[in-house]
């Protein structure tokens, strides 16, 4: 698939250099992507063992292998599809909401969340996930993202958000107590958090934690078809209590 320059000569630049900087290490995959009524264009890492080998040669004394940083970020997910369909077809996400996207990857849901008008701050701990999400963004948006190297894991923000996103993020325990804290610190009152979740066994104890801690929650089912195969992911809107926008709980 040939590669189209933005046609901004600063953007194009910047993506340019972008592009050199991950294709001369990785071989790299093109993903045409529609969401009516846009078209995406989402650059991803298309050998993610090469990836794995560069994690397990740095040795066990790493702080990416002690961490278990595992290269997730350099692929889109049908998660972030999902979760980027469900933000489109989200008529309360309009111009002038704060959003923070946790644990960015290639950057998919954010830039959904920027067409609809949101100002979106990308984050990953990852400095190569923000590489990519900025190039996705130039690539798709004409435009590089507010970003911002975050471990939600034990960072603190000076700033709340109306909106937070994240997808596919509780497949580890031991992310389920960071992830609540954070919402807790950086969501608006009346703000709102959308998750998706590809009805993992082990998410269920995060959700009973999030109803321990003063959140209640609703699910939509969605229905991704992703180089030819078909899934389901679970989409939860999360708010705290006192500000409830729905009824029910999740499924």
């Amino acid at each position: 698939m040939a590669i189209q320059l933005p046609p901004n000569l600063h953007v194009a630049e910047r993506f340019d250099s972008l592009y050199q900087y991950f294709s001369q290490r990785y071989e790299l995959e093109q993903l045409p992507l529609q969401i009516e009524p846009y078209q995406f264009t989402i650059t991803a890492i298309k050998n993610i063992d090469q990836l794995l080998d560069e994690l397990i040669e740095q040795g066990p004394e790493s702080i990416g292998v002690k961490d278990e940083r595992l290269p997730y970020w350099a692929e889109l997910w049908p998660s972030s599809i999902a979760l980027s369909q469900y933000i489109i077809g989200n008529a309360e996400i309009t111009a002038g909401v704060t959003a923070i996207e946790l644990g960015c990857g290639v950057g998919l849901a954010g830039m959904a969340a920027a067409r609809k008008g949101a100002e979106v701050l990308v984050s990953d701990y990852q400095p190569d996930a923000l590489r990519l999400t900025e190039l996705n963004w130039l690539m798709n948006l004409d435009k590089s993202p507010a970003m911002q190297l975050l471990d939600w894991r034990s960072a603190t923000l000076p700033q709340k958000f109306n909106l937070i996103l994240a997808s596919d993020v509780v497949y580890e325990k031991r992310f389920f107590n960071p992830l609540i804290g954070i919402f807790t610190n950086v969501l608006s009152p009346g703000g709102q958090i959308l998750l998706s979740e590809p009805n993992r066994k082990i998410a269920r104890e995060f959700f009973n934690s999030l109803g321990e801690n003063g959140f209640v929650f609703h699910s939509v089912d969605s229905s991704v078809a992703f180089k030819g195969k078909n899934y389901q992911v679970a989409v939860y809107r999360i708010c705290l209590k006192e500000s409830n926008h729905f009824s029910g709980a999740a499924k």
